[in-house]
């Protein structure tokens, strides 16, 4: 190894402080990747995207039990969304929420609505 101790300190540690510049105001590798919102498409929280009713209220129904709210989004046929959190401006409560959805098992990621957000959702 050719390079001081010193130099290798500054390196870890510039790349250390840098992380989070890199990965997005959390930290999160998922947050990062997280698609970006615009006016009227605000971040969601969601299951996933399911091709029959009966499959997308199973998996509504698992969160439900586990103490989540879930609402069912039917956006076309053979493509119905099951959320867990909907209308935020930015993508931070999404993916805390998701954080706490994964660790019930139950699966997660951040979206950006593009049907509309669901009545049932309110205002967060």
């Amino acid at each position: 190894m050719t390079g001081s101790p010193r130099k290798l300190f500054s390196g870890a540690a510039l790349a250390a402080a840098a992380a989070p510049l890199l990965l997005g105001a959390a930290g999160s590798a998922a947050l990062a990747k997280s698609p970006k919102a615009g006016p009227g498409h605000p971040y969601e929280a969601i299951a996933g995207h399911y091709p029959t009713l009966r499959q997308a209220n199973a998996v509504a129904a698992r969160a439900r039990a586990k103490g989540f709210k879930a609402v069912v989004q039917p956006n076309r046929p053979g493509h119905i969304e099951v959320e867990y959190g909907n209308g935020w401006t930015t993508p931070g409560p999404a993916a805390a929420l998701c954080q706490k959805v994964k660790a019930k098992g139950l699966p997660c990621a951040v979206g950006v609505e593009q049907h509309g957000v669901p009545k049932e959702w309110g205002k967060q």
